[in-house]
């Protein structure tokens, strides 16, 4: 997990409280603690109006992380059963001793490679070659049968698709401008929740506190999943790789 990961989660935590209480402390204490005080302010249709674009946003921001992680997800298992599919055939058609080297090298590679292709571009070159000498081991394989030497090489395609998948979902760099924009609206929701007159400053204050809660659950959500392979995913593709080839 990067400092960068750590310090999301930690300002995903720590911001919605902090932001609540200063409001708070600023309704209770602060130069416009008598205006903010008085029994007059915004009518509940003001709140409900900020409320409910934060809400659309929090569950576009939501539904975008889940389908973002699973096809993180998706794009190991692709990457796997295509590995998998060329041991079999490799080895049903003996050549298991010429292209098992490659393969182990290619997972290798592979896990080593960094999330973000500005930051890690030798691993990406290195993977590349592997997956160039996968390429070259398996067309040469003159004792095969042409369908299956085609079998084989299509096999290795969609392994090289499934990666190139992998690194389009890792490379996205929006995360930040998305866990923003949800922090812009939390704390927008928020003062309209400190500015709606309800009669009863201590309710206000609950009602904050609430929805501090639900604020920084979103927040967090956003954090740990919309870079899922600095996160949840930090160790693959290596991991299943390497498993698939440990288990020859």
């Amino acid at each position: 997990m990067g400092s960068f990961s750590n310090w999301h989660i930690f300002l995903s935590v720590v911001t919605p409280t902090v932001v609540g209480f200063l409001i708070c402390l600023l309704e209770r204490k602060g130069p416009l603690a008598l205006s903010l005080q008085r029994p007059i302010g915004l009518v509940a249709p003001y709140f409900t109006v900020i409320s409910i674009l934060f809400g659309l946003v929090a569950a576009l921001l939501m539904s975008d992380v889940w389908q973002k992680d699973t096809a993180a997800h998706q794009s190991i298992q692709a990457e796997d059963d295509a590995m998998r599919a060329i041991l079999a055939m490799a080895r049903i058609n003996r050549i298991e001793a010429t292209v098992v080297p490659d393969l182990k090298a290619y997972a290798a590679a592979a896990g080593k490679e960094s999330p973000y292709s500005r930051a890690g571009k030798t691993a990406r070159d290195d993977t590349d070659r592997a997956y160039q000498a996968l390429l070259g081991t398996l067309s040469n394989a003159g004792d095969l049968d042409a369908p299956v030497k085609a079998n084989l090489l299509a096999t290795a395609n969609e392994m090289r698709h499934a990666r190139d998948r992998r690194l389009y979902l890792a490379d996205d760099e929006t995360a930040p401008i998305k866990w923003l924009s949800a922090l812009v609206l939390g704390a927008l929701t928020q003062i309209a929740l400190l500015l709606v007159h309800t009669g009863n400053r201590r309710a206000t204050r609950v009602g904050i506190a609430l929805f501090t809660v639900a604020f920084t659950f979103c927040l967090v959500i956003i954090a740990l999943f919309d870079q899922p392979f600095e996160l949840v995913l930090s160790n693959e593709p290596g991991a299943t790789l390497s498993r698939t080839l440990a288990g020859l």
